[in-house]
């Protein structure tokens, strides 16, 4: 098992990801939820395309690798960019302060898009290993058929 490049992308990624949850809470709570969560979820599915090509074990351990980078720096993160950001739009504009519900809506939001990397990774595996399966079945399929109509095994005796 070769983890150099899977877990480089996974360091790489847990990196701008821990940025990136403050910045998109920062959205949900000042410019749309709708905004916010969409720009999560195809910050999902570009870490999958990313993880999607390296073999399962593999990319299950850069999956999870990735969580945690991207969990524990980000409450590092959030500390830092959460009141920069307070004090540049009190200064300049309104500052919109979300509910506690709010709140954990936004990171119940954010651990589930990306939790659900790990369904599209098993989705995607379980598909390949499908089709990998219907494969070999049909090539199965292929040599009873050549070898029922075989005469060399068949009544050779006769």
């Amino acid at each position: 098992m070769d983890l150099k490049l899977p877990m480089k992308n996974s360091i790489i990624l847990g990196l701008i990801g821990s940025a990136l949850v403050p910045l998109l809470y920062e959205a949900y709570a000042n410019i749309g939820k709708t905004f916010a969560v969409v720009l999560l979820l195809a910050w999902v599915v570009f870490c999958f395309v990313r993880f999607a090509r390296f073999p399962a074990k593999e990319a299950l351990l850069s999956v999870t690798c990735l969580i945690a980078y991207t969990g524990i720096l980000g409450i590092v993160m959030y500390c830092i960019i959460h009141p920069a950001v307070q004090a540049y739009l009190e200064k300049n504009s309104k500052y919109y302060y979300l509910t506690f519900k709010e709140e954990m809506w936004f990171f119940a939001s954010a651990i589930g898009a990306m939790l659900m990397l790990y369904v599209l990774l098993a989705v995607r595996f379980m598909v390949q290993r499908s089709i990998l399966k219907f494969r070999e079945n049909s090539e199965r399929a292929g040599r009873y058929i050549d070898n029922a109509f075989d005469s060399s095994e068949d009544g050779q005796e006769l």
